[in-house]
């Protein structure tokens, strides 16, 4: 998916998150880890937003491991959670985990799939979308706004449509 979609899926499914654990669902600050924490696994990807920010870990990352490799994979959502604890970020390590697991959901949802058990090769898929497709948009409309809802945003003026 592209960076707009994961920032988007991420910052839906922190605030639905949020109000199914009883928390603010639209804490700019948290919104703001969570779609941060959407965009991280992407670092692996000298071209991709995360990658661009720092080069001189994406760069080697993409060459000893490649796209879609280890920061793809349930491996680094743990080593993301206990970095994050071990460095105090508090209760902000909660909506970066989201984030960050938002992008996995994401891009499983893509033929290229995630290898979720790492160094397995084997990806995981649902095969609904391509990136920038039309599909891909859809589905981001849809998880948007279920974050709406779960943000307390009021969609019933919207249009709809005539079946």
């Amino acid at each position: 998916m592209m960076a707009g979609s994961h920032i988007a899926v991420g910052a839906a499914l922190w605030a639905v998150t949020a109000r199914l654990s009883g928390l603010e669902a639209v804490e700019p600050q948290a919104l703001a880890a969570a779609a941060l924490g959407a965009l991280l696994p992407d670092i692996d990807h000298p071209h991709s937003w995360a990658g661009r920010k720092v080069p001189f870990i994406s760069i080697p990352l993409s060459f000893l491991l490649g796209h879609r490799g280890l920061t793809h994979s349930a491996l680094a959502v743990l080593a993301c959670a206990v970095l994050l604890t071990i460095m105090g970020t508090g209760w902000l390590a909660a909506p970066v985990v989201v984030g960050y697991l938002s992008h996995l959901l994401a891009d499983g949802l893509t033929p290229s799939g995630v290898p979720l058990l790492w160094p397995n090769k084997r990806r995981f898929t649902l095969n609904l979308c391509r990136t920038g497709s039309l599909a891909e948009i859809a589905i981001v409309a849809i998880i948007a706004m279920a974050g709406g809802w779960a943000a307390g945003i009021d969609l019933s003026h919207l249009p709809r449509p005539k079946l």
